[in-house]
């Protein structure tokens, strides 16, 4: 684009403009393969407490909304007098202690966050063990159209 003579470059620079000179390169998409056969153990136990701290807290508070929303429905209310129409209480004698079972879940649900985790430990150690007797895990990964490689 000239102005009187001067050459006047667009605002945003050339690179906006379209030029039909300018050819697109295309290129295959690129496949790389990976073998794992080591899982860092240190690693493992970090992602896995993650992992699990983050499906506790997930599932303490679903379970409570739950909790009280079927308490405030009345289903609560209706599966205590079953039990107590079937264990032969005394009318209006059993409850749920929603408190305590609250606090419960909360003692325990870290103490089985813990145990996941060590399991989980254990598991990527074995792993490590038949990986340096078979070779480990081959992974193919491609970028590109989302075409499956062969």
């Amino acid at each position: 684009m000239s102005v009187q003579g001067r050459q006047v470059t667009p605002p945003l620079g050339d690179w906006l403009r379209d030029d039909p000179d300018v050819e697109a390169i295309k290129s295959r998409p690129e496949r790389r393969t990976v073998i794992l056969r080591r899982i860092d153990l240190w690693s493992a136990l970090k992602m896995s407490l993650a992992l699990y701290s983050c499906i506790l807290v997930v599932t303490l508070t679903a379970g409570t909304l739950l909790w009280i929303g079927l308490r405030h429905a009345g289903v609560i209310g209706n599966i205590e007098n079953l039990i107590e129409d079937l264990g032969g209480y005394v009318e209006n004698s059993y409850h749920f202690k929603d408190g305590f079972i609250l606090r419960m879940t909360a003692v325990i649900g870290p103490i089985v966050v813990v145990l996941a985790s060590l399991a989980t430990v254990a598991g990527v150690a074995v792993f490590n063990a038949v990986s340096r007797l078979f070779g480990g895990v081959e992974v193919t990964v491609a970028d590109g159209d989302g075409q499956v490689p062969t």
